[in-house]
Order: structure tokens, then sequence, then C-alpha cells
């Protein structure tokens, strides 16, 4: 027996003898069999390893194995967690501190394909040409697909200045772009008239803009405006707390609660005068996760708002990067946000009008779909109107 090999029986052996340990004492003191099914699960994995090194056709590192399989159990969660080695946790802390300030991309990984969830307006992703739902094929010549998450996180993160070379796939087209991580000033609320009605526009949902939606709502309220249309595509992190707030602007009582696995929660509630009481409309797509999520669902139950457009993208969980024995770590979602029927956020919103049946990746043929969608939105808002003078 080689080295390696010696060493992949003794990880193996160190693996499996607690598991079958703990299988005796449950089985001992009448324990529920899920410990069972787990040690053969574990079992059928180093069965599974220890034939690739045995019978694959090139020489295999078991480190490398090993980081993918860890990669690919996180990935089987959701899109957005990861497994951090150990030697990388301290870096990743501050890559997670700085988020997408230097790229204005929000990435995620799905069944190993890296994919654009979300592009910040203004931001250097938006300069570059990237769009929400292309799928990054390539990053300086190096193929995405065995660079785990936390990687990609890593290398939109880099100094200002760094260039990257990216080729990514947008429905079945490869494109070459250029990304020149830079900072950049996010974009904050904006109010626009479309003849005559009032399109609002969020760059973020953040506990610093909640104040200004607040002076927009007010401005509107006072000019004598009943009615409104809130363009949340494209909208993804942020502040899940400062969701809430926002939502408070439009409803009070429960908004929400942040319920975890062992059936802790924290409850939201609206308790402050509302500044908007006029008809809502709201605008989803693919791109809509998290905070946006949040606040579209809540708007949607409380205040009758409607959503138009595409399913968003269904996850509106609290993360947290919980560290393992070895000084690694698994950034993993630990609680879900809800709305106020208290279901999770953990599927796509369907719109109650959908303008589009594209979810993901983004379709350059189909670019007509945001005018489409925000047509539709005002229709909305005209149609609610004409109903109430022919009742009158």
């Amino acid at each position: 027996m080689n080295r390696s090999r010696y060493l992949f029986f003794l990880l193996s052996l160190a693996v499996l003898l607690p598991i079958i340990s703990g299988t005796l004492i449950g089985a001992a003191t009448d324990e529920p069999a899920e410990e069972d099914a787990l040690s053969k699960h574990l079992s059928v994995f180093s069965e599974v390893m220890s034939l690739i090194r045995r019978a694959y056709v090139e020489d295999t590192s078991i480190d490398d194995l090993l980081a993918g399989a860890l990669d690919g159990a996180t990935d089987a969660l959701n899109p957005m967690s990861t497994f951090v080695p150990a030697d990388e946790i301290e870096a990743y802390e501050k890559v997670r501190e700085i988020g997408r300030a230097h790229s204005g991309l929000t990435v995620g990984k799905e069944r190993g394909i890296a994919f654009v969830v979300a592009v910040d307006p203004g931001s250097p992703g938006e300069e570059a040409g990237l769009k929400q739902g292309d799928i990054l094929a390539e990053i300086d010549g190096r193929s995405t697909r065995g660079i785990p998450l936390w990687e990609l996180h890593s290398v939109m993160a880099r100094e200002p200045g760094t260039e990257l070379s990216l080729e990514i796939l947008r429905r079945g087209q490869t494109k070459e772009l250029i990304l020149i991580l830079q900072t950049y000033r996010p974009s904050g609320p904006t109010l626009e008239d479309h003849d005559g009605l009032a399109v609002l526009r969020l760059g973020r949902i953040e506990v610093a803009t909640v104040e200004d939606v607040r002076e927009v709502l007010r401005g509107l309220t006072q000019s004598g405006a009943d009615k409104l249309l809130i363009d949340l595509r494209g909208l993804a992190g942020g502040s899940s707390e400062a969701a809430y707030s926002m939502a408070g602007l439009f409803v009070r009582g429960e908004l929400g609660r942040l319920q975890g696995a062992e059936g802790s929660e924290v409850r939201f509630e609206g308790l402050q005068a509302l500044p908007w009481t006029g008809d809502t409309v709201v605008l989803v797509n693919a791109g809509t996760q998290g905070p946006a999520e949040i606040l579209a669902t809540v708007l949607r139950q409380q205040a009758d708002a409607q959503l138009v457009g595409q399913r968003s993208f269904g996850l509106a969980g609290h993360q947290r990067l919980v560290p393992l024995s070895d000084g690694s770590g698994v950034l993993l979602t630990d609680a879900y946000y809800t709305g106020p029927d208290g279901e999770p956020i953990s599927t796509s919103l369907v719109p109650d009008v959908v303008v589009s049946g594209f979810f993901r990746p983004a379709s350059e043929e189909d670019s007509g779909v945001e005018d489409r969608t925000l047509d539709r939105g005002l229709e909305l808002l005209l149609e609610d109107e004409a109903a109430i003078e022919e009742v009158a």
C-alpha cells in the first residue's frame, strides 16, 4: 500500500469510527435510525473515493477530491452556500466585508455552474457589460467549474484596479468581457414620472436608504399621488432588517419573522405612522433576491400589492459562517425570513402577472421583457383607476 492510500485509509477510519460507535450507542438506547443511515452513506462515500483512487485513469489528489466533495455538498444546499478551507477563513472574512463593493456583482453557483444573480446599476459589472443571468464560464482563462464559490467571491473582491478577463455564456452565445474592479457609489432611491404615474427604483435596500424612501413617500402623499410602482428587478443582497423597516413604511402590524432551524425566531413589526397608503404595484424578476423578496412579500400580503414580471430568485435567508473543528468553515443559511403569513421565503415568488416565462439565464433576444414588464405594471395601476371611476 503506497503512502497516499495509507493516509486515505487512516482518514476514512477516523471519519467512520465515531459514526459507527455512535450508531451502536444509538441502537442500545433506542435512538432513531438516522445515524445508521448516515453511516451507510459515509460508507458509500468512502467506497467511491477509494474506487476513484484505484481505478481512475489519471492520478488524483485526495485533497482535491475531498475539497470537491465538500464544495459539492454545500452546492446542493443552495447557490449561496460554500465550504471555506481553514487556511482561507481569515481572508474570506475580509472578502465578506467587501462583498460586491468592488464589482457590483452578486454571484451564485448552482450544480457547478457560476452565474450572475444581479448587477448593481452604475457598477463596474454593468460598465463591463455583464447582465443578470450571465453564466461565468472562465475567469482569466480558468474554468469556473472547478472554482468554489468562496474563491469566486474572493476574486470579485480583489483590489480596485484589478483587471479580470471573463468568458461568459449568454443564451448559447459566448462573449469575452473585461471587468475592471473599482469602488463605486451605489445608487440611492430614485423617483421617475411615467405619464403621471410615479415609479420608485431602489438601488439598494440598506438601513441608510430607509429614511430616503420615507421622504420620497411623504413627498408623493403631499403631492396628492395615490398610485406607485416600485421596481425591485435586479435587486439582490442588502439588509433584511432594512427590508422590514422599509415595508413598515407601507403597512402596520406583523411583517414577518426570522425562523431558525431549532424553532428560535425574531419578529418584525410595523409600528410607525404610514407615509404611503395608496395603490402599489411591484416589479420583480430572477435578480430579485433576499431583502427585495422580503419587501415584495410583505407588500403583497399586507398592502394588497400586485407583483408583475418574472419569478424571483427564491432565497431570503440569514447566512452564517459556521466554524468547524479543523479551522475551516461552512457558509450556510441557518434561518429563513418569512412574510406576515409565517411561511419561509425559500422558493421563487411567482408574480400575479407573469410577463415572460424566462427565469435565467438572461437573453438578449428577450431584452424587451424589461420594457413590457414596466408597461404592464403601469397598465395595472391605470386599470385600477379606471375601475374606480367606473364604479363611481
